[in-house]
């Protein structure tokens, strides 16, 4: 199944993501959910936590996967992934530290992405991948290319995302991340995409085509045959 829903606003579509979430959890206790960090699912993340801990929901066999990381910056960084999925995710659920499936983000090589591949293959995949979309129709830090890379892998970042909200507070350039592939993320048996925040219009006019092409590494999930997609209409309007 393939839906676009236009939410009314971002709190809606928050809200109506971390429903999703929920609802997953509930159906499968020992769920393994990929996420995505940065500005687009903040608010889910918040109203996620709120309602586990509102419901007492059970989460203590549910695990978390690192969707990608930046390359050559601690890992405590502030500007992390891992700094982020700990702030709004980890500690606010006091998760358990095998609970976070997660990237290193110095000396990484080929090993470290095996190491991710296999824990997710034991874990019999991913149960649901949650996504954003950004400036340049990137998905993860699967960046725009001739051609793109099915496994998890180091990826060389465009300019755009060199220059990302998240890397404001970095001390050094960064210029390498490593991420999941596009078979790893299209290999999950459900995929939630959030379109949300500013600068995206051209790439979002783009994914919404349904054309799929490496210029836009978004739109390979038009290929995905479980794929909702909650868009944020009072700044992406319905056309």
């Amino acid at each position: 199944m393939q839906y676009t829903q236009y939410c009314d606003n971002y709190d809606v579509l928050s809200d109506r993501a971390s429903e999703q979430l929920i609802t997953l959890i509930q159906k499968k206790p020992d769920a393994t959910i990929c996420l995505a960090t940065g500005g687009t699912p903040l608010l889910t993340y918040r109203y996620f936590v709120e309602k586990i801990n509102q419901r007492r929901i059970d989460i203590e066999q549910v695990v978390f996967v690192k969707l990608d990381e930046w390359v050559g910056i601690p890992l405590n960084s502030p500007a992390t992934c891992e700094s982020f999925l700990q702030q709004h995710i980890v500690q606010p659920l006091d998760l358990r530290p095998e609970q976070l499936v997660s990237f290193q983000s110095k000396n990484v090589n080929e090993q470290e992405c095996e190491r991710i591949t296999e824990i997710i293959a034991r874990r019999g995949g991913l149960d649901l991948c949650l996504l954003g979309i950004g400036k340049n129709g990137h998905l993860g830090l699967n960046e725009p290319s001739e051609f793109l890379e099915p496994f998890c892998h180091i990826s060389v970042l465009d300019e755009k995302t060199r220059h990302h909200d998240m890397l404001k507070t970095a001390a050094n350039p960064v210029t390498r991340g490593i991420t999941l592939g596009l078979k790893d993320i299209l290999n999950a048996k459900e995929i939630l995409l959030l379109i949300a925040g500013e600068g995206k219009h051209d790439a979002v006019e783009k994914y919404l085509t349904a054309i799929v092409t490496t210029a836009i590494p978004a739109s390979f999930l038009w290929l995905h045959s479980n794929v909702g997609c909650l868009i944020d209409s009072s700044q992406y309007p319905d056309k």
